[in-house]
Order: C-alpha cells, then sequence, then structure tokens
C-alpha cells in the first residue's frame, strides 16, 4: 500500500476515495442543521509537490479545527486528474459565512506561497450536469472556491 499522505495520523479515516478528518466532523455536522451549504475550498498541487502540500497545510487546516478531506495517496489523486474531478486533492469545507471563508483562504494562501509550490491542475464545479471552472483566489494560485446551496460529501 502507498504512503498515505496524512500519514496515518490516528484523526483520518477513509470513505468514499478520501481521508476525512474526523474531530473537524462533528462542528461540520452541527453547521449543517442550520446551513446546508457554504464556501467549499479546493487546493490544487502538482503530483511532485502533493506530499510537501500536505505536510504543510493538513496541519494548519487541523489547528484552525476546520473539516476537510484530502486525496489518500499520489496514485488516487492522479487518477482523479485524469478525469472530471481534476485539481481536487484536499477539499476544505469553511461554511457559509464570508468572513471564514476570507479569513481561511489568507491563512492558506500565506502559507503556499511562502512555500513556493507549484500549482495544480483547475478543479471544476459540476453544475447543471456541466463542468465550470471554479473562482482561482489568492496569489498562490492553488486555491479554488466555489460556493455551494447543498454540501456534498
Amino acid at each position: 500500500m502507498p504512503a498515505r499522505y496524512t500519514r496515518d495520523h490516528p484523526d483520518y479515516v477513509l470513505a468514499s476515495g478520501f481521508m476525512h478528518w474526523l474531530p473537524g466532523y462533528e462542528p461540520y455536522k452541527q453547521m449543517r442543521q442550520f446551513f446546508a451549504g457554504g464556501y467549499k475550498i479546493h487546493l490544487s498541487a502538482t503530483l511532485s509537490d502533493t506530499q510537501r502540500v500536505a505536510d504543510a497545510v493538513l496541519p494548519l487546516l487541523r489547528d484552525m479545527q476546520i473539516y476537510h478531506k484530502v486525496r489518500p495517496d499520489r496514485a488516487s489523486y492522479e487518477a482523479m486528474n485524469a478525469g472530471r474531478q481534476q485539481g481536487k486533492f484536499i477539499t476544505v469545507y469553511v461554511g457559509p459565512l464570508q468572513e471564514k471563508f476570507l479569513s481561511v483562504a489568507k491563512e492558506l494562501d500565506a502559507l503556499l506561497t511562502a512555500h513556493q509550490f507549484t500549482p495544480g491542475p483547475t478543479p471544476s464545479a459540476r453544475l447543471g450536469g456541466h463542468a465550470q471552472e471554479e473562482q482561482r483566489a489568492g496569489l498562490s494560485r492553488m486555491i479554488f472556491y466555489t460556493t455551494s446551496p447543498d454540501f456534498e460529501l
């Protein structure tokens, strides 16, 4: 089995092809009782940078207590990039508040820019049966976002 980006961190569980961060799930579930959707961030990385991006970003997301998921390993991210789900290496469920989205995006962008990672492919949102490129945010060129009326895990 290939090494996982979560380095077998005990707080992640594999489900639906992603490693989900469990401590963030309960607050996410509570938020969903009031708001079905909101801002969703996708971090895109090149295959050669994925381990370094995971090593830098995942601890920050855990410290920020934000629910997120990550592709489990390089092979699964590579396979995802070959299809309609390209560029969705790490997914961050920020929630409905623009202020929270801006705060999270700013912290992620500062970290990604400081490390000078190489951006990966542009993710596409699937809307109404067709794909539409997501909006890019920040200077790192690795952060993309969409707003969704209903989050789907």
